[in-house]
C-alpha cells in the first residue's frame, strides 16, 4: 500500500478498520525508518508501537526526533545499523589488534626470556 519513503514536511494517513489492521497497514511497507502513534492510553500505544516494524517509533510525538545518545536508523529498506551513541561506535567500528615486537624474540623460547 505505501510505496514511498517521504522525507520533508508530509503526512500520510489512512483509516484502519481497528488496532489489528492499522498495525497490518504500518506494517505494509518495504520501509521502516521511523514511525509515530498517536493515542489517549499510554499502555495500548506502547503496545502497539512495540509491533511496528521500524527503527524508532515515537508515542506522540513527531516522527523525526533525534538524539546523540539514542539509536538512530531504520529496517527493511530503510537502512541496516544505527547512528548515535554505543549503536553508531559498534556500527563503524572494527576492532583490530595491531603490535611491534621491537627486540628480536630468541627461539625456543625459555622461561628465563620472561623474567
Amino acid at each position: 500500500m505505501f510505496k514511498h519513503e517521504i522525507f520533508g514536511p508530509a503526512v500520510s494517513i489512512t483509516r484502519a478498520k481497528d488496532m489489528e489492521d492499522a498495525l497490518r497497514l504500518a506494517n505494509a511497507t518495504d520501509f521502516g525508518l521511523s514511525s509515530s502513534v498517536f493515542t489517549q492510553d499510554e499502555a495500548k500505544g506502547m503496545a502497539f508501537a512495540q509491533g511496528i516494524e521500524a527503527g524508532m517509533t515515537h508515542i506522540n510525538d513527531q516522527p523525526v526526533n533525534d538524539s546523540a545518545y539514542a539509536p538512530f536508523g531504520g529496517v527493511k529498506n530503510s537502512g541496516l545499523g544505527r547512528f548515535n551513541g554505543q549503536w553508531g561506535v559498534k556500527s563503524f567500528t572494527v576492532a583490530h589488534w595491531i603490535t611491534i615486537q621491537k627486540t628480536p624474540r630468541k627461539y625456543p623460547f625459555k622461561a628465563s626470556d620472561f623474567q
